[in-house]
């Protein structure tokens, strides 16, 4: 069974049109709905039941890291925990930064504000050699959105991959722990819908789509990073 941890939701008109984040990863990772179970992380203080768990993958959220409490949660310990004993871990934008901050490292606004639309990426040696990572082109382009980002990584964290900025985009933070900055979950129409949802609250059309949604191609790095994902925890899982 796999564990998809919703640590948010996407905004109602993108919900109305395209479903939610849990919906899209497991699409992404060709799940049947009882190969997996959502599991919504609240306030942090509950844990999934004791069943044998293939892999988790952390959500995105419109919640900001930097705003919670996550000291002595439950629900936090029980993630290191898993962690620590090898099951298959990976954190999408949101979680992304919450394994960084949990693992010692720290998360702070961007100096450019929100970052939306796709960007390129840059793998690092390691994350050319790395069993999630290492399946992508050397310079990828993903979608971004996203307020934070990781500042500062834990020590015995690796750097993966990074942006045109020097953003850590991609982190492997244990031996089967990975988060990334950006969304593979993502579809052209699901980066289109939040662009459009950007722009329409933006004052004075001070955001503009010209030189954006012209980007928004199905980028093979969004079918390969989940796929991959689920090969390594099914792989695991054997043994």
């Amino acid at each position: 069974m796999f564990i998809i941890l919703k640590a948010g939701s996407a905004p109602d008109s993108i919900r109305k049109n395209h479903g939610d984040f849990e919906d899209w990863i497991a699409r992404k990772m060709n799940l049947l709905s009882e190969e997996y179970l959502v599991f919504e992380t609240e306030d942090y203080q509950k844990t999934p039941s004791h069943f044998p768990i293939k892999g988790i993958v952390i959500t995105g959220s419109p919640l900001m890291v930097t705003d919670l409490d996550l000291q002595d949660k439950p629900l936090i310990n029980w993630l290191l925990e898993q962690q620590q004993i090898g099951t298959p871990i990976l954190g999408i934008c949101f979680g992304h930064q919450l394994l960084n901050v949990i693992n010692g490292g720290q998360v702070g606004y961007n100096a450019e504000g929100l970052i939306i639309g796709s960007r390129q990426i840059h793998l690092s040696l390691l994350g050319q050699q790395d069993e999630l990572l290492g399946a992508l082109q050397l310079k990828d382009r993903v979608y971004k959105t996203h307020s934070q980002s990781l500042k500062v990584i834990p020590p015995s964290a690796y750097l993966l991959a990074v942006d045109d900025n020097g953003i850590a985009d991609a982190v492997k933070f244990a031996s089967k722990t990975w988060g990334v900055q950006f969304h593979p979950e993502f579809t052209p129409e699901i980066m289109n819908s939040y662009l459009q949802a950007k722009a329409s609250s933006a004052p004075n059309n001070t955001f503009s789509l010209s030189n954006l949604t012209n980007l928004m191609t199905d980028f093979p790095v969004n079918e390969t990073i989940l796929k991959r994902f689920k090969e390594i925890c099914s792989r695991e899982f054997l043994y």
